[in-house]
Formats: structure tokens, C-alpha cells, sequence
């Protein structure tokens, strides 16, 4: 396999395809924006909160790939999880229509690339090449991926036939 192959079957298996763990889209599959917002005493993050992180750096990165220069110094991690004014289903099926329109464009692009482009440096600043930056992105994304179905089994909304007991 190449290196753009192996990148685009992670990328499969973290945002919509399950395989060895469940894939983002599937995590938040039937979610109400009332369990979305949920999280526990113990947790910082919920749901919603988590894909508002996802949403902010996988654009970020999206956008970097396609040659626009992003600058988000000024954004400390934590405000990435809390970006949410509104709750309402209307809000909450927003943020998940962002988060697959991200991912689709992203989807795209990494089918449309020049094998060469997975060896470039993200940036003049960031000398990683991109099929390291790309597979970190995915690794970032599974995590919490996992993290969401974790919460999903805390409020008792994960259905097991979704893909983990």
C-alpha cells in the first residue's frame, strides 16, 4: 500500500466506517443535542463540546492543506471544547453537518493529492511532513471518537449494536 492509501483507510476507519473501533459518524449517530450537551460531575467535556474541538483543528488543518495560512495561537485548547451558545437540535445537527462537511472535503482532497504532497512540510514554521500530520489528525480523531461512545455508555444512549459492548 502507499502511503496516501494508508492514510485514506485510517481516515475511513475514523470518521465513517467502522472496523476495529467506532468511527466519529457513527458515534454521533441519533444523538440528541439534550445528550450531546449531557457530561458528567467528573468530565470537562461533552459531546458537543468534543466535536467542537474536532471541528476547530480538523478545519484548521483542512485549510492549511489546501495552502491557507491559519493562525490560531491566540486559541488556547480548552476554549475548542466550548463553543456552544445555543442549544438547540437546530445547533446541534449544525455542528454535525459541519463536522461531515470537513470531513467530506477533507476525504476529497486526500484522494486528490500527488503522492508527493504526503512528503511536503505542513508549513514553513511546521516542518512535519504531511503524512505525519495526517495520521496524527486521525489517531486525534479515533481518540475521540472513543471518548464519545464512552459518554454515550455513561447516559445510557449507546445502542451495542453500533459496534462495541
Amino acid at each position: 500500500m502507499t502511503t496516501k492509501e494508508i492514510l485514506l483507510e485510517q481516515f475511513t476507519a475514523c470518521y465513517d466506517e467502522n472496523g476495529w473501533f467506532v468511527a466519529l459518524k457513527n458515534a454521533v449517530n441519533n444523538l440528541t443535542a439534550e445528550q450531546a450537551i449531557w457530561k458528567t460531575e467528573n468530565l470537562d467535556n461533552s459531546i458537543w463540546g468534543i466535536l467542537s474541538h474536532l471541528n476547530f483543528y480538523n478545519e484548521a488543518y483542512l485549510k492549511r492543506f489546501k495552502g491557507i495560512t491559519v493562525d490560531y495561537s491566540d486559541t488556547e485548547n480548552s476554549e475548542t471544547f466550548a463553543r456552544t451558545d445555543t442549544v438547540s437540535e437546530e445547533a446541534w445537527q449544525a455542528e454535525i453537518e459541519k463536522f461531515d462537511s470537513i470531513m467530506t472535503e477533507w476525504r476529497s482532497l486526500l484522494e486528490a493529492a500527488e503522492s508527493g504532497k504526503f512528503d511536503e512540510a505542513v508549513s514553513a514554521t511546521n516542518r512535519s511532513a504531511w503524512s505525519s500530520l495526517i495520521a496524527h489528525a486521525n489517531a486525534h480523531n479515533a481518540h475521540h471518537g472513543g471518548q464519545i461512545v464512552v459518554l454515550r455508555k455513561l447516559q445510557g444512549s449507546w445502542d451495542t449494536k453500533e459496534g462495541v459492548s
